[in-house]
């Protein structure tokens, strides 16, 4: 069985790091290294510890018990045991994913006036009344006016049925954006809207429903929806 001082050596070695390294690393005296790696002493449990967490090494085994050098695979182990074209690419996946994490913003508390009932089916048109007593508070986005109660399932999966969906109140939506819409003055319905040749195509994105092709005279956009 080896002792402290051999498996501080080669914990050392299998780091890469010299014991005056260590010694920054880990605030501990470079004499008290020093006298461990001679084998005059042996470490107190207390920079045992400090040691192995240093060393990425199971404290145990630096104590000379017969365990795995190391408790588990951590990343940087698994990445250096990669051949360098797999560790290009988990490195461009982590830079991609921390880009990521550093674009999330917590949303400023907003409320938007629950203003009804919006169909999310083709063939059925509804509104409710305002209900400007209700409001939503919770994940408003920016630039939100108002929302509406998702019925039916005609815009899954962005929606389902019963989901919240916000809007912004505007006159015209950009072709292929996904609106707010009234029909004839006799209810709305949220759909994608595809402009084409003085008509007006309100698509679906459930792939069960056809898409309803409408006089352009005859549609109102009263909101683009936030996505």
């Amino acid at each position: 069985m080896n002792s402290f001082s051999n498996r501080l050596k080669i914990a050392l070695n299998e780091n890469n790091i010299k014991p005056i390294d260590l010694s920054k690393k880990t605030g501990i005296g470079k004499s008290s290294i020093s006298d461990w790696l001679s084998g005059r002493y042996e470490a107190k449990q207390d920079k045992v510890f400090i040691l192995a967490e240093a060393l990425n090494v199971d404290e145990a085994w630096l104590m000379g018990l017969d365990v795995p050098m190391r408790k588990k695979d951590n990343i940087i182990d698994l990445y250096n045991q990669l051949e360098v074209p797999r560790q290009k690419k988990v490195y461009n996946y982590a830079e991609a994913q921390l880009e990521e994490q550093n674009k999330v913003v917590e949303l400023p508390n907003r409320k938007a006036p629950l203003l009804g009932d919006v169909a999310a089916n083709p063939t059925e048109l509804t509104y409710g009344d305002p209900v400007y007593d209700e409001e939503v508070t919770s994940n408003v986005p920016s630039g939100a006016d108002g929302a509406l109660t998702i019925q039916g399932d005609s815009m899954e999966d962005l929606f389902k049925n019963g989901d919240i969906c916000f809007f912004h109140r505007q006159p015209d939506v950009e072709n292929g954006e996904i609106a707010i819409v009234e029909i004839d003055g006799t209810g709305v319905t949220c759909k994608k809207v595809i402009k084409e040749n003085g008509s007006v195509i309100l698509r679906s994105l459930n792939d069960k429903y056809k898409d309803r092709k409408i006089e352009k005279e005859s549609v109102r956009i009263i909101g683009k929806v936030l996505v």
